[in-house]
């Protein structure tokens, strides 16, 4: 499960060259299930990915997909509680007339507000102020204000990509397709819902970027992580006797940590004992845990 929205933080931007051809490869591959998750619009991504007939896409956090092998998208996620998002879009409007190169985009179950072609100062002024009065605004509403990079983000509490991915794997589960292992490389800082609902015994969470995140490793970058995405495309499937344990291995080497077995943690433990974040061999100690509003809770 791929999640690359922080690299869209325009959205109107386009996917790299590279990137598209690691996908038609990996698509290529009988012993992989390819699926990019996202909370940004079906249309992008069927202008994004729609060629790529065996790769699954989720869009608007798991509103639509559009499964592998299908050509039309289908409404995966029905959230009829979506009222709330005539209250906070005309807030919202107000913050992106005032903050000149702010972005307003209105989806079905949530509202994005981007401001990563603001001046940083005062984009970062705005956005505290934002916060404060979506958290003033929107306490007894059905949904949740998520900062992630240069993006505020309202929506429905109904809908996630952790609901998401748990109903593909679930879904897969019972046809006997039963996944093993687990990866979700993601440069969304909000996807740590996903740990709630994925099998622990098979399931690696990689965060892609610096940042607060509950994921055991990290990639610097998505240079890093197409490094790893390269060596899986280059890796013979006809010629490996388990193609489970040899991913594992990859990534294992690419965190540069070969002896190590892989990790992943339960969310309900990250409060009490939050794991450190590995960029190759390099460990950096947990991020602060903050409030809706950026304090620090502890």
């Amino acid at each position: 499960f791929l999640n690359m929205d922080g690299s869209f933080k325009d959205p109107s931007r386009e996917s790299s060259e590279s990137f598209q051809q690691q996908l038609e490869a990996l698509c290529t591959r009988p012993d992989l299930y390819i699926c990019i998750i996202s909370g940004l619009t079906k249309d992008f991504l069927q202008k994004q990915f729609g060629h790529l007939e065996n790769l699954t896409l989720v869009a608007e956090h798991g509103i639509f997909v559009r499964y592998a092998g299908q050509p039309h998208w289908k409404e995966m996620c029905f959230d009829d509680s979506t009222a709330w998002i005539q209250k906070v879009t005309p807030l919202m409007q107000l913050f992106q007339r005032c903050t000149p190169g702010a972005q307003l985009d209105v989806r079905k179950a949530s509202v994005a507000w981007y401001y990563h072609e603001c001046d940083e100062q005062y984009g970062t002024f705005k956005t505290k102020e934002l916060v404060h009065q979506l958290a003033l605004s929107t306490g007894n509403l059905p949904c949740e204000v998520c900062q992630g990079d240069k993006v505020i983000e309202v929506k429905s509490l109904r809908v996630s990509n952790g609901f998401a991915v748990k109903k593909l794997v679930s879904d897969e589960d019972k046809k006997g397709n039963k996944f093993n292992p687990i990866m979700v490389i993601s440069d969304d800082s909000t996807d740590n819902s996903i740990f709630k609902f994925l099998p622990k015994d098979r399931a690696y969470m990689v965060r892609v970027g610096m940042g607060e995140t509950n994921a055991r490793h990290r990639f610097l970058d998505w240079n890093e992580a197409e490094q790893y995405l390269n060596i899986i495309v280059d890796d013979d499937p006809l010629g490996m006797e388990n193609s489970s344990e040899s991913l594992l291995e990859r990534f294992q080497t690419c965190m540069g940590d070969g002896n190590t077995a892989v990790e992943d943690i339960d969310l309900n433990d990250v409060e009490d004992d939050q794991p450190e974040a590995k960029i190759g061999s390099q460990i950096f100690p947990p991020s602060p845990v903050l409030d809706p509003l950026g304090r620090r809770q502890d």
